[in-house]
C-alpha cells in the first residue's frame, strides 16, 4: 500500500530530507518538458477532475500499520492509471493535491506533515512517471495500449520512493534502523501491493473504454482489495491480543512474575536487534519470549509456584516439564508452530548441552531460544523475587560472562555487555540495589535448576 507515516521533525536529518524531497519534486515539475496538449478539451479536463476525485476516496480510506503510525491506503491504483492517461506534469499535480487536501482536512495533520507526505508522492510520482516514458510506456486518453516493461519499472521505482522516503523518516524520527523501518512499512503488504497494482491496467482500459461508468465498474475491486489489507491486520491484531491474555492468565498464577513476561520479551527483541536479525525474525522471538513460560497456566504448576520455600526434587521434575507442556499449547494455534515452538520448547537447553528438554548443544540450539535463555535469565537477576533482592547490572552481567560458553551463547553475551537498550529497559533500581548472592545460590533457588528462575 502507498505509505505516510512522519512524525514532527525533531532533528536536522528529518528537516534535511524535507528539503531534499521538496528540491527533487520542483526539478521534476520544472526540468523535463510540459505536455503542449491541449488542456482546453473538456473531455480531458473532466478525466483529471475525476481521477484527482478519485485519488483522494482513496487515500481518505486508509488503514493504520501498528509500527510509527503510518497509515496506508490504495491511492497508488488510481496514481499509476493517471500515469499511463494524462501527460506530465499532471499525474504529479494529482498525487501532490490529493494528499494535501486528505492530509490536512480529513486526517488533519500539521503544516510540516501535509508537505512532506504531499512531496513524498510527488516524487515518486514524478520519477516514477519519468521511468515508465524513459522505457517507452505511452500517455493516451483516448486508445488503451499497455506495455509490460514500463508499467512494473513504475511500480517499482514508485514502492521504492514511497516506502524508502517514509522509512527513512521513520528511522531518523525513531531510531529504529532503516532495515526494520522498510521491512515492518512493506514486508508485510508486498503480495498485497502487486496484485492491486493491476488494478491499475484495468482502470486505464475501462476508463478509455467507459469513461466514469469505467471508474465506477473499478469500485467493487478496490473495495475488495481495501479489505484484504484490512483482514490482515486485524489477523494480526486479534492474535497479539490473544497471546496477552494467554500471559495474563499465566502470570495471574503467580504475583511474583507479573509482568515477566513482558519485559523478557522486551529484552529478546531488543536482543535481536541488536544482533542484525531481520525484523520477521525479532517478531518471532519477540512472540516466543511473551509465550516461553505459559505452560505454567496447567494445575500441576499451580502449587510449585505458589512455594516460597525450596523445590523438592519431584518438583524440579513437574517443573522443568513446563518447557514441552509450553511448546504443546502453543502448538495448538497453527500460526505460532515452527520457529516460535522450537524457541519455547528449547529456551533451557544450556550451550554445552547440559540443559533441558533435549540436551541440544551450540548452534543446534535455535537462535531465539538461546536470545530467550539470556533475557529470561537478565529479568530473573535483576528483579526482585521472594526469596533474594534483585542484582545490579554489573553483578548481573558479571555473571552472565562467567557462564558464557556454558549455559549461554557467548555471541549473545557478548551483545548484552555492549547493549545500550538492554541497560535502558532495565530498571534503574536494579543499579542501586545491595546484592549478597553470588550464582551458586541462585542456582539452588526454588525456580528452577539455571539462574533463569522461571
Amino acid at each position: 500500500m502507498a505509505n505516510d507515516g512522519i512524525r514532527e521533525p525533531k532533528s536536522f536529518g528529518l528537516y534535511g530530507l524535507l528539503a531534499v524531497l521538496t528540491a527533487t519534486a520542483v526539478l521534476l515539475l520544472v526540468l523535463p518538458h510540459w505536455s503542449s496538449r491541449d488542456f482546453s478539451d473538456p473531455r480531458l479536463r473532466n478525466a483529471i477532475a475525476a481521477f484527482a476525485i478519485t485519488a483522494m476516496l482513496c487515500d481518505a480510506w486508509f488503514l493504520r500499520i501498528s509500527f510509527a503510525n503510518v497509515i496506508s491506503s490504495i491511492v497508488f491504483v488510481p496514481l499509476f492509471a493517471s500515469v499511463a492517461l494524462f501527460p506530465h506534469p499532471v499525474p504529479m499535480l494529482i498525487s501532490g493535491l490529493s494528499t494535501a487536501i486528505v492530509e490536512a482536512f480529513v486526517r488533519r495533520k500539521s503544516a510540516i506533515r501535509v508537505w512532506f507526505n504531499a512531496v513524498q508522492f510527488m516524487v515518486a510520482v514524478g520519477l516514477g512517471t519519468l521511468a515508465y516514458h524513459s522505457l517507452g510506456g505511452l500517455t493516451n486518453i483516448d486508445e488503451f495500449s499497455f506495455s509490460p516493461l514500463p508499467f512494473v519499472t513504475l511500480v517499482i521505482v514508485f514502492f521504492v520512493l514511497n516506502q524508502g522516503s517514509v522509512s527513512l523518516a521513520v528511522t531518523l524520527s525513531t531510531g529504529v534502523s532503516l532495515q526494520e523501518s522498510w521491512d515492518r512499512i512493506a514486508g508485510g503488504a508486498r503480495l498485497y501491493d502487486v496484485l492491486a497494482s493491476g488494478l491499475a491496467v484495468l482502470l486505464v482500459f475501462l476508463y478509455v473504454k467507459l469513461q466514469l461508468v469505467g471508474l465506477a465498474i473499478l469500485v467493487l475491486p478496490l473495495f475488495l482489495v481495501r479489505q484484504l489489507y484490512q483482514m490482515n491486520l486485524q489477523l494480526q491484531a486479534e492474535l497479539e491480543e490473544k497471546l496477552e491474555l494467554m500471559v495474563k492468565a499465566m502470570e495471574a498464577r503467580d504475583p511474583y512474575t507479573s509482568g515477566h513476561s513482558r519485559r523478557v520479551a522486551e529484552y529478546a527483541s531488543a536482543l535481536a536487534r541488536d544482533l542484525g536479525l531481520k525484523s520477521r525474525d525479532v517478531d518471532v522471538i519477540k512472540r516466543a519470549a511473551l509465550l516461553h513460560d505459559v505452560g505454567k497456566i496447567y494445575e500441576e504448576f499451580a502449587p510449585i509456584l505458589r512455594k516460597a520455600s525450596k523445590l523438592s526434587p519431584e518438583e524440579r521434575i513437574v517443573m522443568r516439564s513446563h518447557v514441552v507442556r509450553s511448546a504443546e499449547l502453543v502448538g495448538t494455534v497453527a500460526r505460532l508452530r515452527g520457529k516460535v515452538l522450537e524457541a519455547i520448547r528449547h529456551h533451557h537447553e544450556n550451550f554445552d548441552g547440559s540443559g533441558y528438554p533435549d540436551g541440544l548443544a551450540g548452534e543446534k540450539i535455535p537462535i531465539g531460544a538461546r536470545i530467550i535463555m539470556v533475557a529470561d535469565t537478565v529479568d530473573a537477576m535483576t528483579t526482585d523475587r521472594p526469596y533474594r533482592k534483585a542484582l545490579t547490572w554489573d553483578r548481573a552481567l558479571e555473571e552472565l560472562t562467567k557462564l558464557s560458553g556454558q549455559q549461554f551463547d557467548p555471541r549473545v553475551v557478548e551483545v548484552v555487555s555492549r547493549s545500550h537498550s538492554i541497560r535502558r529497559l532495565v530498571s534503574p533500581s536494579t543499579t542501586q540495589t545491595t546484592v549478597l548472592f553470588s550464582m551458586k545460590s541462585l542456582i539452588r533457588t526454588k525456580r528452577a535448576s539455571t539462574p533463569t528462575g522461571t
